[in-house]
């Protein structure tokens, strides 16, 4: 009595179920638990705080009850192998846009870069398990991206377990807790953050979506790299219809041009060339005023826009208030956001159905998995921006997530990225995000 005991020692063969239950007194459990008419084989205290107590028992297919409010399923301690991070280098590749591709900057007049900046990061351990992550830059900033990986983020992980995802996390935005996180920080860590995962599902030899949960076995997708800025209605269509016939559910058409008009007749063009069946999402990138979203709502609603994300500036919280009560097209926020305290303010406010976290922007997929629990108890959807390579994970792991952003900017990069089967998109059937480099692309590519 009053011993600690973190690992409890059972006896009896495999075929016995056991039950653990949390009690606020020995007797308290006790009783309950006799009242049930189990008999309790072993008590023992598993925290230095006496007021808790842990009763194990054996039954004979009796249902598992909550007991004094916290009951757990007790299992033998699994011994897991230690692990260590001994290597991670970096890598650069400028990756071209197909022609006639074009992708938008968050400015008031959208930029067209002619490519992605793609920095990589390689983990190794000595257990013999890798990890791959990315991340990436539209404009300036990649060289200093790595720089910052190798110099201050690296050392914060090496020699250190890949699946202690977040202790690692804290310790990354703690050593930028002056500085300040966000920006070019989360992106580079994010990087990071990935290969961990991906050492992680590897190491208990599962795909990343089981990992995650498994909660289906194949994600609808929307194709977000078609109907960008600058590219007219037909050239939009055209690119569609390869995704279509895989089965996409629909398009994301980027707007903000700069012409409110021609972005609305836009718009209906492209939907009306999908068909009354196919989804359609706007996003605007923060580009509009109210005046402006609110006009734009009434017209999306009419031609059967499914929703508008990120119509006006984040920081405008009654902006999106306002929004929130009048339109009736679904309001969408998060792609500019770069911490899961924003996420969870608007969130808790219950002005948006659907939140669009971007991995990189936030970190990794550590924070983006708390957006996402926090999102599924307010019954809020969650939409990972881009990086199909780990969104398609996401999707299929997670029973927030509805569906996967289509982009294809990376297809010639990595060989095992994602498939399609029966209308819908699905990760490689192997261990991790089950990437690996196409070595010779990434010769081709390289900056």
């Amino acid at each position: 009595m009053g011993a600690r005991s973190d690992v409890l020692h059972w006896t009896g063969g495999p075929s016995v179920p056991r039950v653990a239950a949390v009690g606020r007194s020995r007797f308290e459990a006790e009783t309950s638990y006799r009242q049930r008419g189990v008999c309790v084989c072993l008590a023992c205290t598993t925290r230095d705080d006496p007021a808790y107590w842990l009763l194990s028992a054996r039954t004979d297919g009796e249902r598992v009850m909550r007991i004094a409010g916290a009951l757990t399923l007790a299992r033998p301690a699994r011994k897991t192998s230690p692990m260590k991070i001994t290597r991670l280098s970096t890598d650069r590749l400028r990756v071209p846009f197909g022609k006639p591709s074009r992708v938008s900057l968050t400015d008031p007049k959208p930029a067209a870069p002619d490519a992605v900046e793609l920095v990589l990061v390689h983990l190794e351990t000595d257990a013999g398990v890798s990890g791959l992550g990315f991340t990436y830059l539209l404009g300036a900033g990649a060289a200093a991206l790595r720089s910052l990986i190798d110099t201050e983020l690296a050392p914060i992980v090496l020699n250190e377990d890949p699946r202690d995802t977040d202790r690692l996390f804290a310790r990354a935005e703690a050593r930028f807790r002056a500085a300040g996180f966000g920006g070019l920080a989360a992106r580079a860590y994010s990087a990071i953050d990935t290969a961990l995962w991906d050492a992680k599902a590897k190491a208990a030899n599962v795909p990343l979506a089981k990992l995650l949960g498994n909660a289906k076995p194949g994600a609808a997708f929307v194709v977000s790299d078609a109907a960008t800025v600058g590219r007219d209605p037909a050239e939009a269509l055209k690119a569609l219809k390869p995704h279509l016939k895989h089965g996409a559910m629909g398009v994301r058409i980027e707007i903000g041009g700069g012409d409110v008009q021609a972005d609305a007749e836009r718009v209906r063009e492209i939907q009306g060339g999908l068909g009354e069946n196919g989804w359609v999402a706007v996003t605007a990138e923060c580009r509009f005023d109210l005046s402006t979203a609110l006009a734009l709502t009434h017209f999306f609603e009419d031609v059967g826009v499914d929703v508008f994300e990120d119509p006006i500036p984040t920081a405008d919280a009654p902006g999106y208030e306002k929004l929130a009560r009048i339109a009736e097209v679904p309001i969408a926020v998060g792609s500019t956001f770069d911490t899961r305290e924003a996420f969870f303010q608007v969130i808790r406010a219950g002005t948006v159905r659907t939140v669009r976290p971007d991995v990189c922007r936030l970190g990794g997929i550590t924070p983006l998995l708390k957006v996402a629990a926090v999102a599924e108890a307010y019954h809020v959807a969650v939409s990972p921006v881009r990086m199909t390579e780990v969104g398609v994970h996401l999707a299929c792991g997670l029973a927030s997530v509805p569906h996967v952003d289509c982009v294809s900017w990376f297809r010639d990069v990595f060989t095992g990225g994602p498939g399609f089967e029966a209308g819908k998109m699905v990760p490689h059937a192997v261990p991790g995000l089950g990437l690996t480099l196409n070595e010779e692309s990434a010769a081709k590519y390289r900056a």
